[in-house]
């Protein structure tokens, strides 16, 4: 069942040496393949993601509410926590299958605080352009917008993004997870390695690298004349340079 969803998300798998990189339509199903090397791991992995959106919505949220205020409005958080426990308790972590037949319940937005409450993540770093929440668990990153869309330097320091985040959790493996609704503009993937040193440790570091195409996130928030497949093969030649 988990490779016919991933088969029904497009999957592309493009190796980079030693390492892979998954690319899927729709960014939840991201989380098969981060449960997948966990498991194969047999520890859980910290998460560097980029993109436009935080995407760390309460796992099942949207589910669970629509639920719970069709019930009863009145005890809408209630039974918002009821309906999520309910769902995350019928997942056995061990068994990607439990978790395939979940997967039409979840958002595009809920992926990450589910795999960490599932155990495949034990930390994540949300680089993004819209929020920097505070939560109890993980941490978020805001891009200033004067450097949205870019992977430079600049862009990780504005965002006060450290690489120091890996001193204390060797030997975790290390996922880094981009969408591509992150670029905007065909500029974005003009190579420059003396200014993306960090984006390049953090290709170095990953174990496995995935990537959401989000279509239409991509096609909503680009500023340039190009496709979504354009920029999805711009972004594969710039890591294939960076890496090989």
């Amino acid at each position: 069942m988990v490779d016919d969803l991933l088969k029904e998300e497009n999957l592309r798998i493009i190796p980079f040496r030693e390492k892979k990189m998954y690319i899927v339509d729709n960014h939840q199903y991201a989380l098969l393949v981060w449960a997948r090397e966990a498991l194969k791991h047999g520890i859980p992995g910290m998460l560097v993601s980029i993109d436009y959106h935080p995407d760390t919505n309460p796992p099942f949220w949207l589910h669970a509410y629509q639920k719970a205020m069709a019930i009863d409005p009145e005890r809408e958080e209630k039974l918002v926590s009821l309906f999520q426990k309910k769902v995350l308790g019928a997942v056995n972590p061990l068994y990607l299958e439990t978790l395939a037949e979940k997967m039409p319940l979840m958002r595009n937005d809920e992926h990450i605080n589910t795999a960490m409450e599932l155990g495949y993540l034990i930390d994540y770093h949300m680089i993004n352009c819209m929020e920097k929440h505070c939560y109890a668990t993980g941490k978020h990153y805001l891009v200033p917008e004067e450097n949205f869309g870019i992977l430079k330097d600049e862009m990780f320091c504005a965002a006060e993004f450290d690489l120091s985040i890996f001193n204390n959790h060797e030997p975790l493996f290390s996922i880094l997870d981009i969408d591509l609704d992150y670029f905007m503009k065909r500029e974005n993937f003009v190579p420059a390695p003396n200014e993306m040193t960090i984006f390049r440790a953090l290709l170095k570091k990953a174990d496995v690298i995935t990537c959401a195409r989000s279509v239409t996130y991509f096609e909503h928030l680009k500023m340039d004349n190009f496709t979504i497949d354009a920029c999805e093969d711009a972004l594969i030649a710039m890591i294939k340079e960076f890496i090989e």
